[in-house]
C-alpha cells in the first residue's frame, strides 16, 4: 500500500512538472516570436518593447497591428496615435475659400505724355514783359503770357490793312466772283498762324491801327514747369518759351516680374501708397502694359492713371503699388501640406482606417499660406498639415513611390513655365551620385559604404556630406542632418573602412 502511494505521488509530480515546462517553453517561444519595430525607422527591430534609440518613438507589436501591414500593402502608411504625436502631425480638413494674390511694386509718378505743352515762339521778336515769369506758376487757357516786338509781325499787321482797304475799294480785278476776297482772308490766317486771336484781330480790323507789340494768350492749361526766356530777350521763330504740364491727372509708372504679368490686365485698379504722406493710400486704373521685359531684372513696366484734382501728388514721387487679384471660391490646403517633386505635387490623406495616403494634386496660385487646389482632393478630406515629410520619408524607407520631394516650397506652381521652374529646382532623385556629385562640385568618391546613422546601405538619392577630407553618404534623407550635428559620434558606428557597421 505504501509502495503503492509513493508511485502515485511521483507520477503527479512529474506530471506537474512536464507541465510547467511546456507552459514556460510556449511562453519562451510565444515571446521569441514576438517582433517590435519602429513606425517611423522600421530597420529598427527588437525582441522586447521599448523606444526607437533614433526618435524615441514606442516600438510597435508587429503582431498587434495587421491593418497597418494590410495598407502599407495598398501604397498607404498608418501611424499609432503616440506616433503621430512624435511625429508632430497634425491634420486639417480640406475646405473651400475664396483666396486672393497680392502682387508689390515700386515704381514712380510721372507726367502723362498728353499733358505736356510747349509755348514756342511762331516769329523772330523780342520778348517786351512777362506776365507769367515763374516756374510752378498756373496757367489757364486764353491767360496773357508775354508781349513781344516783332518786325514779322508788324508787316503781317500792314498786310492785312492794305488787303480790306484794296477789297472794300474794289481795287482787286477779278474774274471770279468773291476772288476779291482771296487776298485778304489769306492775311487774315497768316495772323491766326502767328498766335493771334481772333479778338486781337477784330481790333485790328476796327481800329485800322497796326500794334508795335503785340500780347500772346495761352492756348493749353497747365502748370509752368520750365520758362526759358527773360524780359529783352531776342527769341528765333520755335524757340520754347515756357513748358507746361497738367498736373491733375498723372502716370505712376511701376514694374512688376514678368512671371506676374499672366495676373493683370488693362483696365486692374491699384493702389499706392508713397512716403510723403504716410498712412495715406491712393488709387489708380491700370491704363499701359510695357511690351519689352527688361532682360537684366526680369521686370516689365505697367502704366496706371491717377487722378490728381488737388495736386497733392507730385511728379518723381517714390510709389509702392499693390495690385490685388481676387480668385473665385476653391479648395485651399495649408502650404506646409504640399510636397513638390519636379515633375508632381503630393498631399497626405488620412483616410477611414487612421492610414495616409499620398494624394496626387495641381495647385493653383499660392496666397497668406496657403495653396490653391485644382484637381486631387475633395472637400472634408483630412490633409496633414504638418509632419507630412516625415510621413513622405517613412513612405520611402518602406518602398513607397513618393521620391524626392521638396517640402514647402513653390518648385513648380501653373504661374511658372514647368522648364524655367525644373531648371531653377532640379528633380535630383533621378540624377545619377555621380552627377550629383560633379554639380556639388565634389571631387572624392563616397568612403563608406553603410550609413553611419542607421547602417543600412547608403543610397544615390541623398546628398553626401563632407567631413575631415572624406565624403560620408547616408541611406534616408534625414540621416544627412543627424550626421552633419554631430559627425564624431556617428563615425564610432563605422568599420575603419567604411564597409561595416559596428555598433550593435
Amino acid at each position: 500500500m505504501k509502495y503503492f502511494l509513493i508511485i502515485i505521488i511521483a507520477f503527479t509530480l512529474t506530471l506537474s512538472y512536464t507541465g510547467c515546462s511546456d507552459n514556460n517553453g510556449g511562453q519562451h517561444a510565444e515571446h521569441q516570436s514576438d517582433l517590435y519595430y519602429c513606425p517611423m525607422h522600421p530597420e529598427v527591430t527588437s525582441d522586447k518593447p521599448g523606444v526607437c534609440p533614433i526618435c524615441n518613438m514606442d516600438l510597435v507589436k508587429k503582431s498587434e497591428n495587421p491593418e497597418q501591414d494590410a495598407a502599407e500593402m495598398e501604397g498607404t502608411l498608418s501611424l499609432t496615435k503616440g506616433g503621430q504625436l512624435l511625429a508632430n502631425v497634425e491634420t486639417i480638413p480640406v475646405k473651400k475659400e475664396r483666396i486672393s494674390r497680392s502682387i508689390t511694386a515700386f515704381g514712380y509718378l510721372d507726367f502723362t505724355e498728353s499733358g505736356r505743352r510747349s509755348i514756342t515762339s511762331r516769329f523772330n521778336g523780342r520778348i517786351e514783359k512777362l506776365y507769367i515769369d515763374e516756374s510752378g506758376d498756373r496757367v489757364n487757357k486764353g491767360q496773357l503770357l508775354f508781349e513781344i516786338y516783332s518786325p514779322d509781325l508788324i508787316q503781317a499787321q500792314n498786310d492785312y490793312l492794305l488787303a480790306l482797304k484794296n477789297s472794300n475799294s474794289g481795287l482787286i480785278a477779278s474774274s471770279e466772283p468773291g476772288d476779291e476776297n482771296t487776298f485778304a482772308a489769306s492775311s487774315r490766317k497768316k495772323l491766326q498762324i502767328m498766335g493771334l486771336t481772333a479778338e486781337q484781330i477784330s481790333s485790328l480790323e476796327m481800329n485800322k491801327t497796326v500794334q508795335m507789340t503785340i500780347g500772346y494768350y495761352s492756348p493749353y492749361s497747365g502748370t509752368v514747369i520750365e520758362k526759358k526766356v527773360q524780359e529783352g530777350m531776342y527769341v528765333n521763330e520755335g524757340a520754347v518759351i515756357y513748358e507746361l504740364a497738367e498736373m491733375s491727372e498723372l502716370w505712376n509708372i511701376s514694374e512688376i516680374f514678368a512671371d506676374d504679368l499672366g495676373l493683370i490686365k488693362v483696365g486692374d485698379n491699384i493702389q499706392f501708397t508713397t512716403s510723403a504722406f504716410p498712412g495715406e493710400q491712393f488709387s489708380g486704373r491700370i491704363s499701359f502694359i510695357y511690351p519689352v521685359v527688361n532682360s537684366q531684372s526680369r521686370t516689365i513696366k505697367i502704366r496706371s492713371d491717377v487722378r490728381n484734382p488737388q495736386g497733392k501728388l507730385k511728379p518723381q514721387m517714390y510709389t509702392e503699388s499693390v495690385i490685388e487679384k481676387l480668385y473665385n471660391e476653391s479648395l485651399v490646403v495649408p502650404e506646409n501640406a504640399v510636397l513638390f517633386t519636379g515633375k508632381k505635387s503630393v498631399v497626405w490623406i488620412k483616410n477611414n482606417n487612421n492610414a495616409f495616403e499620398p494624394r496626387e494634386v495641381k495647385v493653383g496660385v499660392k496666397s497668406d499660406g496657403k495653396y490653391q487646389i485644382l484637381s486631387g482632393l475633395k472637400e472634408g478630406e483630412l490633409a496633414a498639415a504638418s509632419g507630412g515629410y516625415l510621413i513622405d520619408s517613412e513612405s520611402q524607407l518602406k518602398g513607397g513611390t513618393t521620391a524626392g520631394h521638396q517640402h514647402g516650397t513653390e518648385t513648380q506652381t501653373p504661374e511658372k513655365p514647368a522648364s524655367e521652374n525644373e531648371a531653377d529646382h532640379p528633380d535630383h532623385s533621378s540624377v545619377p551620385k555621380k552627377q550629383i556629385d560633379d554639380q556639388s562640385n565634389h571631387s572624392m568618391a563616397i568612403f563608406n559604404e553603410v550609413c553611419p546613422v542607421l547602417g543600412n546601405p547608403i543610397s544615390d538619392n541623398v546628398t553626401p556630406v563632407e567631413y575631415n577630407g572624406k565624403m560620408y553618404g547616408f541611406c534616408c534623407p534625414g540621416c544627412d542632418k543627424k550626421f552633419a550635428a554631430d559627425p564624431e559620434k556617428y563615425l564610432k558606428n563605422l568599420s575603419s573602412d567604411g564597409k561595416t557597421f559596428t555598433r550593435i
